[in-house]
């Protein structure tokens, strides 16, 4: 689809690479001893390299012609993920919603090795290998340490004997609920009421059911017939751009609150923009 970019959308597209580039150069400044810093605070910084990821990626499909709007959407839905995760880890004092990431990570390798090791006991003559993984009872002692390592958390940090991470939705009820029993919730800063407009929204282009597949497919009023729309127009990419660079300002700021790397004075040009893109 051929296109050209207005002076706003050519200007939103340099102030987000000045941001990005920004957080890029604060985070790489901060130095991390993972065994002084509290559990949060480790899942926090890699939830920024995550964002940085997803925003650098956003920024490729969206800063050069042609646009890519569907998997631009892909990403703002990771985007939206890590920052509803971040709330949901600090909406406690302690470190237990932290600790039930570090948990989920141990559980889900644990899923992963008993359905590979069944689907090989299944069907044995198959090319099952993984990595150092030869046969399917090799699985056994991975399996065996892990929950072990389990046990160990639970015992040692009275880790939740829970066998599952609470999915998002049940995450941004016990965000809203930490914000009411604290008395600061509101129609702005509902977690759930994110999640309810956006995250469905967003996952559409994902997923490869008939709600993601007719996203792909654009009709007119010239040409009624739904016609296949692989790239994006100018409008769709300054979308995509303007919710990106809210959701990045946002958990960028946080971050550098936490790692006492926040500087009032470097962060207002870009706080200055915000409020501009929020007003349009």
């Amino acid at each position: 689809m051929a296109f050209e970019l207005n002076e706003k959308q050519k200007v939103l597209i340099k102030e987000y690479r000045e941001l990005i580039t920004y957080g890029y150069q604060k985070m790489s400044g901060i130095q991390l001893d993972f065994k002084k810093v509290r559990v949060r605070k480790r899942v926090l910084y890699f939830m920024m390299g995550a964002m940085q990821s997803f925003s650098e990626s956003i920024l490729k499909l969206m800063g050069t012609e042609p646009v890519y709007e569907k998997p631009g959407e892909s990403f703002l839905r990771s985007q939206l993920e890590i920052w509803l995760n971040m709330r949901f880890i600090y909406s406690s004092r302690s470190e237990d919603k932290a600790r039930l990431f570090l948990s989920d990570l141990v559980m889900e390798s644990l899923t992963y090795a008993k359905k590979h090791k069944t689907l090989w006991e299944k069907y044995p003559l198959w090319d099952m290998e993984f990595g150092t993984i030869k046969k399917s009872s090799d699985w056994e002692k991975f399996i065996s340490d892990n929950v072990d390592l389990l046990k160990k958390y639970r015992k040692e940090y009275k880790d939740k004997h829970v066998t599952k991470l609470p999915n998002l939705y049940d995450r941004t009820l016990a965000i809203d609920s930490h914000l009411k029993k604290i008395g600061t919730f509101s129609e702005k800063n509902s977690a759930e009421k994110f999640y309810t407009l956006f995250y469905p929204y967003f996952s559409q282009s994902t997923h490869a059911n008939m709600s993601g597949l007719q996203r792909y497919m654009r009709g007119t009023i010239a040409s009624p017939e739904p016609f296949l729309d692989v790239d994006s127009k100018p409008e769709d990419a300054e979308r995509i751009l303007s919710v990106s660079y809210q959701g990045y300002f946002a958990v960028l700021h946080f971050f550098l609150q936490v790692f006492n790397a926040y500087s009032p004075s470097e962060y207002d040009r870009f706080k200055q923009y915000s409020k501009g893109l929020i007003k349009k």
